[in-house]
């Protein structure tokens, strides 16, 4: 029983594994995404102006789940949040909450080589300053990301992420060497509809495509990482962003699921991280996941 999936399919953990992606079709409702867009909108119209940004220039903002409700919703969402569990387990927390908006761009930025260091967007895969670690060449799974395309990218370049198919296990170049450029055979321009979500492990190789569709792409990404790693876009987040939410938007907000502050512990003596060594009130997504399992469903609402 322990080892039963929630959600995640035969088929889906083997991409997730030899590819280091897989789609997740009509992860987001039209309701849904016109909630989104309609936020979104409003942020990225609000801070275009203060920043007196281009009409070709792309904006995005992190921490969005401190930013409105909306977002938050999303952290959790009960379609997707079975297939984090699946993939990382229930000791895992948000590493990064970020929207993106990339609005159509002049066709002179396709002359280009596709993630080339010279292109408006290079090839890189997401990690922290000075590297992963790395085990006999490769980066362990250390996070993962799940990306919510809102905006129509199913025609070439209209701005979607472009990912190297299994560059998470080995090496993305062509002959091994990057002054090749990546591998075009193993290239995947992620051309979706809206609504379409794109689970994917960050050490895949990724740039974005040029957008030349004439309207802007809009997309949501949510990173999960284990606990005991320290997120990118928040030390601790402010106490109106918790007030009101579940015990696992708690967790998942980096706080621990009890709502109290003892990160290290109560033995001033012998403190010890709740985040390393966490107790099961800690992490209310092991009870959520074990119900979920035995088939209780009404004790596993996030």
């Amino acid at each position: 029983m322990a080892n039963k999936k929630l959600k995640l399919t035969p088929q889906q953990e083997r991409q997730f594994e030899e590819d280091g992606f897989f789609l997740v079709e009509e992860a987001l409702s039209p309701p849904e995404i016109a909630e989104l867009l309609a936020v979104i909108d409003e942020l990225d119209g609000r801070y275009r102006r203060e920043r007196n940004l281009g009409p070709h220039e792309s904006f995005q903002m992190r921490n969005i789940v401190a930013l409105h409700p909306v977002f938050k919703k999303v952290m959790d969402h009960p379609g997707m949040l079975p297939l984090v569990v699946d993939l990382m387990g229930f000791n895992i927390q948000l590493r990064t909450s970020h929207m993106d908006v990339r609005p159509s761009q002049v066709a002179a930025v396709a002359e280009k080589e596709l993630g080339s260091a010279e292109s408006f967007f290079p090839w890189h895969a997401d990690q922290p300053d000075y590297g992963w670690p790395l085990v006999d060449g490769v980066i362990p799974f250390m996070e993962m990301k799940i990306g919510y395309y809102l905006t129509d990218l199913t025609q070439h370049n209209s701005g979607a992420i472009c990912v190297v198919r299994g560059s998470h296990r080995t090496s993305p170049w062509l002959g091994g060497d990057r002054r090749n450029g990546a591998d075009p055979a193993r290239i995947v321009e992620v051309n979706v509809r809206p609504g379409t979500a794109l689970v994917w492990r960050t050490a895949l190789c990724h740039c974005v495509s040029p957008n030349l569709s004439g309207q802007a792409r809009k997309c949501l990404y949510y990173g999960y990482h284990p606990r005991w790693i320290r997120p990118s876009d928040f030390e601790h987040q402010d106490p109106a962003v918790l007030e009101g939410c579940t015990l696992i938007q708690l967790q998942l907000l980096g706080e621990l699921g009890t709502g109290k502050k003892n990160y290290a512990g109560d033995d001033e003596a012998q403190p010890v991280s709740r985040y390393w060594r966490p107790r099961d009130e800690d992490i209310p997504l092991k009870a959520w996941a074990e119900a979920l399992r035995q088939g209780r469903a009404e004790e596993a609402n996030p």
